[in-house]
């Protein structure tokens, strides 16, 4: 009924190395049509540090819990009308494994939820993860040999 999308801005994700990453939460939750009012993602202990970077009429609060990490963005100016996109910026570093890592994803609306926890495919540096599709999931690389 939802969905998520990572976007790495044309970069790619390389093992142990930091860099940016944005989260697209496309529109409102359907149940209620309503806009968004709090979003949370969440990391497993694969990853290091993410740093959410300020987003205009939003609180981000990043924290460790026992599972690995989650970034909550709280609402803190007028709720967006439901089909309008918000783009939540963080520097994130990478899991040191290469492989494909999934980002649970919980949106607010109102008293709605959706969560996005279902696997399909990795966003990489050329697309997206794709956007019909639950649990909005990155492909990490090996790191160029220096």
């Amino acid at each position: 009924s939802a969905h998520a999308i990572l976007d790495l801005t044309g970069k790619q994700a390389y093992a142990g190395l930091t860099s940016t990453m944005t989260l697209e939460v496309q529109h409102g939750c359907l149940q209620n049509q309503a806009g968004i009012d709090k979003v949370t993602a969440y990391f497993s202990k694969d990853y290091g540090p993410v740093v959410p970077a300020a987003v205009t009429g939003w609180k981000a609060k990043a924290k460790r819990t026992a599972d690995g990490r989650k970034v909550t963005w709280t609402l803190t100016g007028q709720v967006p009308a439901f089909n309008v996109p918000t783009f939540f910026h963080m520097a994130i570093t990478w899991p040191r494994k290469p492989g494909v890592y999934g980002m649970p994803v919980k949106q607010w609306c109102a008293g709605a939820t959706n969560i996005w926890d279902v696997p399909d495919g990795p966003a990489t540096a050329d697309k997206p993860s794709p956007p019909l599709y639950p649990l909005p999931q990155v492909k990490v690389l090996a790191a160029p040999k220096k």
